[in-house]
């Protein structure tokens, strides 16, 4: 059966015009910020010639930096051999990540033209003074006003947020993935912070100025942001970094390669204890998406056991359940 799927393309910190206190992108992607752009043409087809036509429904998809503040004749050039491919039958569309402060209706023209179907902006939060503190050069009003103007043009608006950056709290992080819905948001990530050396969020953590997050609390954390997402019907495209070898060695912050895994099952386990509430000494018979029950089971049984802490059930079983739906049935005995 043919499936999506994404055809990435790093252009690393191009066209940011500032450097946030968590930023290292050469560290998440592994890339050098500078190419020239005969060579990151020629690296892009070959990406593409290497693809294939037999998924049609393909996104190439530019990740990696503020895609939109690149210099125009740069922008032009990548997005006109995207499109080459599309006639091809490489792909159907443009996927491409941006900051909030880098859109407006004169650059939302031109991605209009060269078939840019889903772009994502960088919001990270929605309240002032920790973007304030994270150095993003911006306020919320730009990340409303961006989502606006996409959602106004059909462009399909992807939210990331992140979990953890200094001056945040659960409240203000719930508070941003509401306002991600509330912007019309089709799509969502979640980046839990993870701190990389030779960046400041290093020094600030070094120097007490900030303190990471403990992989429960960004997992706690995280799956409460999830569950407004999912709740709003907002598909939530992943949840922290992708792995790579420089992921493995940042010294500070809420790096797992499965914290996908862990807050997903985290989320199952808040569903439950809300639907159960106090069952002392019963047993409870969870009745979950087939494909879901190794994560509810896995990573220690640490879901499991919080259930059982919470709800201070004696025995839990687990049976598979062949439905579609992110919603487990639960029976007390």
């Amino acid at each position: 059966m043919k499936q999506h799927r994404n055809l990435p393309f790093f252009v690393p910190h191009a066209g940011c015009p500032n450097c946030c206190v968590f930023c290292s992108q050469v560290k998440i992607t592994g890339e050098k910020c500078e190419k020239a752009l005969e060579t990151e043409l020629s690296e892009l087809k070959a990406m593409l010639d290497s693809a294939g036509s037999e998924y049609p429904e393909s996104q190439i998809a530019f990740f990696g930096g503020s895609f939109t503040a690149i210099e125009r004749a740069r922008m032009e050039a990548l997005l006109s051999v995207a499109n080459e491919y599309i006639e091809k039958g490489v792909a159907e569309s443009i996927r491409i990540s941006t900051r909030p402060d880098c859109i407006n209706e004169e650059i939302i023209s031109v991605l209009k033209k060269y078939r840019v179907s889903n772009v994502e902006l960088g919001v990270q939060s929605t309240d002032d003074s920790v973007l304030n503190a994270s150095g993003r050069g911006h306020t919320a009003k730009a990340s409303f006003e961006a989502a606006r103007l996409l959602v106004e043009n059909g462009i399909v608006f992807g939210g990331q947020m992140m979990i953890g950056l200094p001056g945040s709290s659960l409240e203000s992080e719930m508070k941003t993935a509401e306002d991600i819905v509330c912007m019309g948001a089709g799509e969502a990530r979640i980046y839990p912070t993870v701190v990389f050396e030779g960046t400041k969020l290093y020094d600030m953590a070094k120097n007490g100025e900030y303190v990471p997050l403990s992989l429960d609390d960004a997992v706690a954390r995280s799956a409460k942001c999830f569950e407004i997402f999912r709740k709003a019907g907002v598909k939530l495209l992943r949840i922290g970094l992708h792995a790579s070898e420089n992921l493995k060695n940042a010294p500070m912050g809420a790096n797992h390669p499965a914290i996908g895994e862990l807050v997903k099952s985290r989320v199952y386990a808040d569903i439950i204890c809300e639907k159960v509430g106090e069952c002392r000494g019963k047993r409870l018979c969870i009745a979950i998406r087939r494909e879901d029950i190794s994560m509810l089971r896995g990573h220690g049984g640490k879901a499991i056991e919080l259930i059982k802490d919470a709800t201070g059930a004696s025995e839990i079983e687990i049976t598979p359940l062949d439905i579609p739906q992110f919603c487990p049935e639960v029976k007390i005995l």
